[in-house]
């Protein structure tokens, strides 16, 4: 569920893409041998989970101990969690954190460069658990190879194809026809993993309900998604009907109330 393992794929197994649904590809034994060979998520629930999106509803919310305080915390797209003008309000606790496409491309050609191999690395040193690849090929390898030999507190992880497609299938049929974002898929496997799911940073609005101006990102990042890609706003209103009917909790303003004060960790 959610990650690709040696328990739910075999060598030689037909592995679809979650990008195309016709397309296949055939898994090697090289590449079966860099999955996990067990989920590493336990049998029990967790009780609290974060999940963090990246929207610049999270500037000055002051919602870093609400959301470290969770017993496992979802990021997506490997926001900067070593920013310090953002600590307070993001927090730096992270378990679970996805890779976007656009950062795997610049590390097409890390085979063959230590300079990018060394930047991987450090632009790794602020995230704990487990970073999420999309696809297992040969860059990413060396990727994982570069962790594994020099961390102990994180290592690589494939999102299972499968399991992307029935999620965005089951979506597709409750109103969600366009792909979903790297989020809401995030959002549901968090639903699955958790007792309690908290939802941070999720407001694909320029404007805030008072009409404050919202950045895309809480820091500065180019924005890579073609707006045909996915509908956000009907997303949005999705996500926000989960939390109407109490099957998640949104955070959209400051978070007021005070939670027990969490030493953040040293980046």
């Amino acid at each position: 569920m959610a990650l690709m393992t040696q328990e739910n794929y075999a060598v030689g197994q037909r592995v679809p893409s979650a990008f195309n649904l016709t397309q296949f590809y055939t898994l090697t034994e090289k590449i079966h041998n860099l999955l996990r060979k067990k989920s590493p998520f336990p049998e029990k629930l967790y009780k609290t989970c974060s999940v963090v999106g990246n929207s610049g509803v999270l500037r000055e919310s002051n919602c870093a101990d609400h959301i470290d305080g969770a017993d496992y915390v979802f990021r997506c797209n490997m926001p900067p969690l070593n920013d310090k003008r953002h600590l307070s309000h993001v927090g730096t606790k992270s378990n679970f954190t996805t890779v976007p496409m656009s950062m795997l491309r610049k590390y097409g050609k890390i085979e063959k460069s230590q300079e990018l191999k060394d930047r991987w690395y450090n632009q790794t040193l602020q995230y704990e658990g487990m970073v999420i690849i999309k696809k297992p090929k040969d860059s990413t390898a060396v990727m994982q190879a570069e962790l594994e030999k020099r961390r102990t507190d994180l290592r690589v992880a494939y999102e299972d194809p499968a399991h992307f497609i029935a999620v965005q299938k089951y979506w597709a049929q409750r109103g969600l026809p366009r792909k979903i974002t790297s989020g809401f898929y995030v959002i549901t496997v968090a639903l699955m993993l958790c007792e309690q799911v908290n939802v941070y940073g999720f407001w694909p609005f320029p404007f805030d309900d008072s009409g404050g101006k919202v950045r895309y990102h809480y820091y500065y990042a180019p924005i890579f998604v073609a707006p045909e890609t996915h509908d956000m706003a009907v997303e949005f209103m999705k996500v926000r009907e989960l939390h109407q009917k109490g099957v998640i909790k949104m955070q959209l303003g400051k978070c007021q109330d005070k939670k027990p004060v969490r030493k953040h960790r040293k980046l």
